[in-house]
């Protein structure tokens, strides 16, 4: 289900921030914006993942997070695989850069939410409202900003990764390892899944990306194993490098450090030192 809301120049100028669009529930085919979308955008994940293309990074979308985008940038974003759904609000207003720079969520990408019932009961406010007859647009408005300021008291932006475009082969390769990247890969586990021989996986690899396929798995292990330190405090280091695909712990340290320039422990401590320092009393 979908709402649009319309607004008149005078409207605009008069109330700062606008809702413009709600989605519920939206099945979400793929698109391609080199120019951007004129609103900010909010998307939280309810079935399925998602990718996210953002100036040239990539992020997948999980159930139970949102990726903010800011208007007028160029992005995709496309099903990883089955169907995709997903909650959506679009908004905009002559104060929106200064709303989201002021509660520190004026930064294009994926946020993991401490708390996603917060989200999903703002957007059924805004869905009773806009579901009226009558157009509430201040209603509307005081209901967006007090979502923004429930989000920024429990969000944290997820790293994001160098986005590779090019040929299918390339694409389906990349999908196969974001899949898979906790199992143990080789070359040959990859020729035998595509029915290529590993030199030509290589090249055509290689040709698109500027990288090596198991140095691009390597980053993949290394992005997923940022997020497991950021969001998952209580695991062990031991345990997030088994889960992210490390043969073994020291391994794991030795390349964590080589592609951060911290250790896995010294990761998670500034990240939480960041948190705290960038909450909003």
């Amino acid at each position: 289900m979908r709402y649009s809301i319309s607004v008149t120049k005078r409207q605009r100028e008069r109330i700062p921030l606008l809702l413009r669009s709600v989605g519920v529930s939206h099945l979400q085919e793929p698109i391609r914006r080199p120019n951007g979308f004129p609103l900010w955008q909010i998307f939280y994940g309810v079935s399925g993942n998602g990718e996210f293309f953002l100036d040239g990074e990539r992020a997948v979308l999980r159930p139970g997070q949102i990726a903010i985008l800011e208007p007028h940038m160029k992005h995709g974003y496309q099903s990883l695989g089955g169907d995709w759904t997903v909650h959506y609000v679009g908004f905009d207003g002559d104060a929106c850069i200064r709303i989201l720079n002021c509660l520190r969520i004026g930064r294009q990408g994926v946020y993991s939410l401490s708390d996603p019932d917060l989200f999903l009961t703002h957007l059924r406010t805004l869905q009773e409202l806009t579901s009226s007859a009558k157009p509430q647009l201040t209603l509307y408005s005081k209901e967006v900003y007090n979502l923004l300021l429930d989000l920024s008291g429990g969000v944290r932006r997820l790293p994001m990764i160098q986005a590779a475009e090019g040929s299918g082969l390339v694409k389906e390769i990349i999908l196969y390892l974001e899949d898979n990247f906790a199992q143990d890969l080789s070359l040959d586990d990859l020729s035998a899944h595509f029915h290529k021989t590993p030199e030509y996986l290589c090249s055509s690899f290689k040709s698109v990306t500027g990288e090596t396929i198991m140095h691009y798995l390597r980053r993949i292990r290394i992005h997923h194993a940022k997020v497991l330190l950021m969001e998952a405090p209580d695991t062990g280091i031991k345990e997030i490098s088994r889960n992210c695909g490390f043969a073994s712990v020291s391994y794991f340290g030795r390349v964590f450090r080589e592609t951060t320039g911290y250790t896995p422990q010294g990761y998670r401590l500034g990240q939480q030192t960041v948190t705290r320092n960038c909450r909003i009393p």
